[in-house]
């Protein structure tokens, strides 16, 4: 438990050598999303892993006064800073864990050696339009259950138009390598416009310049459940290109 202030951030350390890997979970998970592949992807790398819960997400506390996407990602860079992390990082993310991604390594864009995106959440998929949609479907009474058991995820959803408008036009540094890992099987999303919507979105920032577009056939969006090797592959293969 790392004290920055107003909380604590919980953080789950696998020590290794070379540069550490940040993981960034799914909008609503905590760090134990990452438990079954941790062990290989060591294994492989001999990385440090960093698993940690965001704000008012598993055992982190929360500053409900203070909670946006900028203080976010301040405070995870003091309690990286009071950890001893201060070089360089490669990223992980999953879904709204893009978003994070994203602006870290905006603001930290030399230390940053690479990235793999997991079926990531970005602007051109998740839009304030969309996100409006999910909002309208979800009751009282699990707003209440969301607000109380996963406060993380309920300040994220109610503000998510500043969010989106922060991150609009935010950009993921061009000249550092990344790998985007397109799942094929995104149940969540209830209609086919929008399936189209969010795979044309990652595709095309999968063929970006200095990215790879990798497309997890029958894989859900938790593609390292349905297809663990895939996912740490792709992890192993870019951890070690950009680390040679």
């Amino acid at each position: 438990m790392i004290d920055i202030g107003s909380y604590k951030l919980h953080f789950y350390i696998v020590k290794g050598m070379g540069a550490p890997i940040l993981f960034e979970s799914g909008n609503g998970a905590d760090a134990t999303t990452w438990k079954s592949i941790l062990n290989n992807i060591h294994d492989a790398t001999g990385a440090t892993l960093i698993t940690y819960d965001r704000a008012g997400l598993g055992s982190s506390g929360i500053d409900t006064n203070h909670i946006n996407l900028p203080t976010e990602v301040k405070t995870l860079e003091l309690a990286l800073k009071k950890l001893g992390y201060t070089k360089q990082l490669f990223l992980v993310n999953h879904s709204f864990g893009s978003f994070y991604s994203i602006l870290f390594a905006i603001r930290n864009r030399r230390k940053i050696k690479g990235a793999v995106f997991i079926g990531p959440a970005l602007p051109c998929n998740y839009t304030k339009k969309r996100n409006k949609e999910g909002n309208e479907m979800v009751s009282t009474a699990l707003w209440d259950r969301i607000k109380k058991e996963a406060a993380g995820l309920y300040y994220v959803l109610i503000n998510y138009e500043k969010i989106y408008n922060l991150m609009e036009k935010k950009k993921f540094p061009p000249k550092t390598p990344a790998t985007i890992i397109g799942a094929e099987n995104q149940t969540f999303l209830k209609t086919e416009d929008y399936k189209t919507e969010w795979h044309q979105c990652v595709k095309s920032f999968g063929e970006q310049p200095n990215h790879t577009f990798v497309f997890a056939q029958n894989c859900g969006h938790t593609v390292w459940q349905d297809n663990p090797q895939l996912v740490i592959n792709e992890i192993v293969t870019l951890y070690k290109q950009t680390n040679k």
